[in-house]
């Protein structure tokens, strides 16, 4: 038996504390009559169990194993809130370079977005989601992958190994795959973004940022800010595509509707106190009611 870190622990408990949560809104919602069961009902169980799937990533990411994390998750369904000192059976070790090559694999991603983003705004409107909703989650994104990189002390040779894309700059290799998409593909990437739930991306940053984790561990992590990362690829499209134009993507604005789902979400992990939030995430979670005191049985 081992047990895990403070950092894995602090997302176990989440994991495990949302699944009750969600299983007991599971209940509520399958023996509800039709007319009692609302849709803000079934928008907090889907943003609830989204958001479980995500701390879920996220405990990966950090080296929780997967073991762990489905006893946490089954152990949450079954009614059992996580208990200080809860050990895990079997042994925490994952191997490093699987841990580097996940991180790697969600950094492209992140470039990708990039990629996207700067295609999209080149070409002008196209009809497609909320420019501000598209910049939000790019930049929660950003700091989860910070969060993750500080989490797992890169070295400066495992950093730019999760940043390189073979031989050629990375902003060149994602001008190239973005350049030629037709407008309805570019769209639907951009949609696939934009459309995403903030409280469900947010979720896993602000457990990070419970856990000690600050926006400028994260930012130390990441060479290049999400602004930088936009100018690098619109400069890489300029380079075929003359009029490419430049957007910032950090600032995420005030919205009410997301502010309630997120406090909602950390207040169903049992979070209260979330030391060190960034600006980002500061916006994205004026607390519209204030959150419920930890019972005994959700402290760590």
């Amino acid at each position: 038996m081992d047990a895990p870190t403070p950092l894995q622990a602090h997302l176990l408990k989440a994991i495990q504390n949302l699944a009750n949560d969600n299983q007991q809104l599971r209940v509520r919602a399958r023996t509800a009559s039709q007319s009692d069961t609302s849709p803000e009902m079934l928008r907090t169980l889907d943003i609830g169990e989204r958001s479980g799937e995500q701390l879920e990533t996220t405990a990966v990411a950090i080296g929780a194993p997967k073991a762990w994390i489905d006893y946490a998750r089954a152990a949450g369904q079954r009614g059992v809130l996580w208990q200080p000192g809860q050990v895990m059976l079997g042994s925490g070790h994952v191997p490093r370079h699987t841990l580097i090559a996940a991180l790697s694999r969600e950094t492209h991603g992140l470039q990708d977005m990039a990629g996207v983003h700067a295609a999209y705004i080149s070409r002008g409107d196209l009809g497609g989601g909320p420019v501000a909703e598209f910049r939000r989650v790019m930049g929660m994104t950003w700091q989860r992958l910070g969060a993750v990189s500080h989490a797992l002390t890169l070295s400066q040779e495992e950093r730019h190994q999760v940043w390189q894309r073979g031989r050629q700059q990375w902003s060149t290799v994602v001008a190239a795959q973005v350049r030629d998409y037709p407008d309805q593909e570019l769209v639907r990437r951009w949609n696939q973004v934009a459309g995403m739930e903030f409280p469900v991306v947010a979720a896993p940053v602000l457990v990070l940022q419970w856990a000690g984790i600050t926006n400028e561990d994260s930012a130390a992590q990441m060479p290049i800010s999400p602004d930088r990362m936009v100018e690098l690829a619109a400069t890489a499209l300029s380079e075929h595509t003359p009029d490419a134009r430049r957007l910032t993507v950090t600032d995420p604005g005030r919205d009410h509707e997301t502010a309630t789902a997120i406090n909602a979400a950390i207040d169903a992990a049992g979070l209260t106190a979330l030391p060190g939030k960034s600006d980002l995430a500061e916006e994205a979670v004026e607390p519209a009611h204030p959150p419920r005191e930890l019972d005994a049985g959700r402290g760590l």
